[in-house]
């Protein structure tokens, strides 16, 4: 994983390898691809799923389960290379607020869900997205949740291990298992108010769960649990798996993640295209020179 990720403008990106004129008319002046604010759920719903006495049990016992954990210490985040808010890396702690900033503005009076998928397999969307939800969570009047899905190479086993909760249900358990709550799926991070879902103990699971209304249900839950909840989902690489696409559907935005002068023009153009523009939030470039 690199230890550095910039923002990437998209346009100028494009234009200092290609210089396609057709995206830079569309696109120009903008630090990331604004989207449509109608994208996800309205402020309505989202107060009336927060007045649901359901949804209000599971999150007071999403929060007890929370408080319980271990928190790690700023040495052992350090070495797991997830930033804090001492991190000594500041290039990548500013790069990721930046990105959390953006973000932010793209809806500015709700929460929302983003995926974060690598054009590259291994191409660091996992560190990415990981790193983002600490982001988020450095701020006290927020929570993130990291929904693991990247089936390919996913990453929090480690750090469940950690926290002494390696057997802990994840994704693909609540999926294939009906009798699985929300509250049985979501767990503490060792960061605080940071929680995740891990992909879980099943070994394989068919694409079809993920149109599935029991994992669109699920989306919507976690979101709509506490209205400052921000929802991150570590999807695998969208040249190597439908997946990727199926997720991006389902969340309000998408980042992409590149590695630096390791994709070509041509590719980066054809995957941006086959992305909802309302929905692409823009680009983070890994381990791009200063």
């Amino acid at each position: 994983m690199t230890d550095r990720a910039k923002i990437a403008n998209v346009r100028s990106m494009l234009d200092q390898q290609q210089g396609k004129s057709e995206r830079r008319d569309r696109k120009s002046g903008r630090s990331m691809v604004p989207l449509s604010r109608s994208a996800g759920g309205s402020s309505n719903q989202l107060r009336a799923a927060n007045d649901s006495v359901g949804l209000a049990d599971r999150a007071r016992a999403d929060l007890a389960n929370m408080e319980e954990a271990k928190l790690f210490s700023d040495r052992q985040l350090d070495l797991l290379g997830i930033i804090h808010p001492r991190s000594k890396n500041r290039d990548m702690v500013d790069a990721m607020r930046q990105l959390r900033t953006k973000l932010y503005s793209l809806k500015p009076e709700a929460n929302f869900s983003v995926l974060v998928t690598s054009v590259l397999p291994e191409g660091g969307g996992s560190f990415v997205s990981l790193n983002l939800a600490a982001t988020i969570a450095f701020d006290t009047a927020k929570t993130s949740m990291l929904v693991e899905a990247n089936l390919q190479t996913p990453i929090l086993h480690k750090l469940m291990k950690l926290i002494g909760r390696e057997d802990a249900h994840g994704l693909l358990d609540y999926l294939e298992r009906p009798e699985l709550g929300i509250e049985h799926i979501v767990n503490p991070s060792g960061i605080p108010r940071m929680r995740v879902v891990p992909i879980g103990n099943h070994n394989e699971i068919s694409a079809e769960h993920f149109t599935s209304a029991r994992y669109k249900q699920l989306m919507l839950d976690i979101k709509e649990r506490y209205d400052n909840r921000f929802v991150i989902v570590d999807g695998p690489s969208i040249s190597a798996s439908a997946d990727a696409r199926i997720l991006s559907e389902i969340c309000d935005y998408t980042v992409l993640v590149i590695p630096y002068g390791g994709v070509t023009p041509g590719t980066l153009d054809s995957i941006i295209d086959e992305i909802d523009e309302r929905k692409l939030a823009g680009i983070v470039i890994n381990n791009q020179p200063d």
